[in-house]
């Protein structure tokens, strides 16, 4: 049982430093050759990023709900599967308003450099 949870432990870690390192990867292109001479460059970098982000959680939003309909379709009555189920799409509507905030908190940083 010890060795059951310290691998699920060790998944969620191991999925978590995967997903942020590709979103580190989309990311990257935003920021690469983008020389910074004024605010307005600034704001097309924090443009750039954010509709990298946006993306990225839109899609693992996605993946969330997926896989989420999956153990509801597989629980079979359980009602630990099923809070599990509940808490991935849960963190799927999570990820849908980091998404949407990055929108709008591109919107406030321009309004602050101009």
């Amino acid at each position: 049982m010890i060795f059951k949870t310290n691998m699920t432990k060790f998944t969620k870690i191991t999925s978590l430093l995967i997903l942020s390192g590709l979103m580190i990867l989309i990311a990257a292109p935003a920021i690469s050759y983008s020389a910074v001479e004024s605010p307005d460059d600034v704001i097309r970098i924090i443009n750039k990023i954010a509709k990298y982000m946006f993306t990225a959680f839109f899609v693992i939003a996605i993946i969330f709900i997926i896989v989420a309909a999956f153990n509801f379709l597989t629980a079979k009555a359980d009602p630990e599967k099923i809070k599990s189920a509940r808490n991935q799409i849960l963190y799927a509507v999570i990820a849908i308003a980091i998404a949407l905030i990055s929108t709008g908190a591109v919107k406030i940083i321009e309004s602050i450099l101009n």
